[in-house]
């Protein structure tokens, strides 16, 4: 797929970037939410707000067990540095399609099914969303529309999800999506199926709101559900963590009315030395399982703090905090603020199960670490572009053997490439940079993947922003306009 002298990219399938929505109050805000018992649901603009705090992506600061997150409205850009120039840029020539009437949402997040057959992004619409990849997208000469196959829309902000590691397109019995909802049980769904069977089959999209079972996280003492901010199968698909304030959930398919076990982060909550100095406070916003037979479970906090744990008993094997961070408090330096995040956000093995790449908001770095000596990072990934309170995912493509890439976005509209940055000390810049989007077009590419053949790769895309502009509210303030836009796009990858 690659080659010393970069990649030749073409966009295979597009959703094709909608016009800039302005969301204005309640505007078809019951067609979007059906089958709800709430019927107490405030104007879009207002909900809006409520997810960007949540999520992190625009906020006021506040404390959460000592964590200081100071947010600001910003899907921001960040300053281009010199070294962009000095590296092999991908062909941009990238044909769309011409823009559909109906915009799409700034995506929150994308991932690949296991098997490489379909697409599933959630938005800031609350909508969760499947794209069938076709067999044919290699043989297309030019950019076909990318359409929405199944889908369902939610009363409240969609905090995570995760697709069976047994995803496998042939067996319904295997198409599921596990999805944490503010406020709610955990939820799993049939990706492809409307098991409801009240919808029209012969329409588009299918209806995949009705659950097939609902996984019920409770707080003991206040009795208040607890919605995971990151979820992660086993890798036998029997069974599935959820990471919340604190804890780490386990439950098994088959049992839906508690967790079977409950992984502490830290000892005890009320120790001022945190549990006995042992341990790490912070809401579990991250979580993978490593690919190996090692059943190792890294879990990444808005801390700044990274866990190690046994899959199996649940014990701790050892915790570490990113640097910069110091007994969960963030030092702040001129040198290292390029380094220094505002929590992770995402993290993944690498193939061979040896290397742990961790990415956080609010940053530009991308650290590497390897699995035998977690003392020091082995260097990062320089270069990400990742200024900004949206949460912009990575993928990491191997061949087969211990060699591979990192895949990452940026707010600039790119995608950067790092080849086998595992081997290199220190700052690690991009090999290959990959325009994506129109000429002069910088919408920031919040996932990236890449297709296991090597042969495609996918660009989820998604702004949002503060408008200048208001409206009067019920109460005599001004309330803001929120803009937003998105697209998803199907590449094909050659090199030359």
């Amino acid at each position: 797929m690659m080659s010393e002298h970069g990649l030749t990219v073409r966009c295979l399938a597009s959703t094709s970037a909608g016009a800039v929505q302005r969301l204005n109050g309640n505007d078809e805000h019951e067609e979007d939410i059906r089958r709800e018992e709430s019927t107490n649901e405030q104007g879009e603009e207002s909900d809006l707000v409520d997810d960007l705090e949540e999520d992190g992506s625009i906020a006021s600061p506040r404390s959460e067990d000592g964590e200081s997150h100071e947010q600001a409205a910003s899907s921001g850009s960040s300053e281009d540095s010199d070294s962009d120039s000095d590296l092999s840029t991908a062909s941009s020539d990238l044909p769309k399609p011409a823009a559909s009437a109906a915009s799409m949402s700034c995506i929150q997040e994308a991932q690949l099914s296991p098997d490489g057959t379909c697409i599933f992004t959630t938005d800031y619409r609350r909508a969760f969303s499947v794209y069938p990849i076709s067999t044919d997208i290699l043989e297309s000469t030019t950019t076909q529309p990318l359409s929405v196959y199944a889908r369902f829309r939610s009363p409240d902000p969609i905090w995570a999800f995760a697709p069976n590691p047994l995803f496998n397109l042939q067996d319904s019995s295997s198409t599921h999506v596990l999805v944490s909802r503010r406020d709610r049980y955990i939820t799993l769904h049939n990706a492809l199926w409307d098991v409801s069977g009240t919808s029209n089959t012969s329409t588009s999209p299918i209806d995949i709101y009705k659950p097939l079972a609902s996984y019920k996280l409770i707080n003991n003492l206040t009795e208040a559900v607890t919605a995971p901010l990151s979820l992660a199968y086993s890798p036998c698909g029997t069974h599935f963590f959820a990471g919340s304030q604190n804890s780490i959930a386990l439950f098994d398919l088959t049992h839906t009315d508690d967790p079977v076990h409950t992984i502490f982060t830290i000892p005890s909550r009320r120790n001022k030395l945190k549990g006995g100095g042992r341990g790490f406070k912070g809401t579990i916003s991250a979580l993978s399982v490593s690919p190996t037979t090692d059943g190792l479970l890294a879990a990444g906090a808005r801390t700044r703090s990274i866990g190690l744990y046994d899959t199996a008993g649940g014990s701790e094997i050892t915790h570490f905090s990113l640097p910069g961070t110091i007994d969960g408090k963030k030092l702040r330096s001129e040198t290292d603020a390029h380094l220094i995040g505002d929590g992770v956000s995402s993290l993944k093995w690498s193939p061979c199960g040896t290397y742990l790449y961790i990415a956080e908001r609010d940053s530009d770095a991308l650290f590497i670490y390897d699995v035998r000596n977690f003392s020091l990072a082995l260097g990062y990934c320089s270069g990400r572009k990742a200024f900004s309170k949206q949460k912009f995912g990575f993928d990491i493509w191997s061949a087969g053997t211990k060699a591979h890439e990192i895949w990452g976005g940026g707010v600039d509209g790119r995608i950067r490439v790092w080849k086998d940055p595992w081997v290199k000390e220190g700052a690690v810049e991009a090999d290959e940079v990959v325009d994506v989007g129109a000429a002069g077009e910088e919408m920031p590419v919040v996932s990236t993947l890449v297709h296991a053949s090597g042969s495609l790769a996918v660009a989820a895309r998604g702004t949002l922003r503060v408008g200048p502009d208001g409206q009067n509210s019920g109460g005599g303030g001004i309330q803001p306009r929120f803009y937003e836009s998105g697209c998803l796009d199907i590449l094909g990858l050659s090199g030359y």
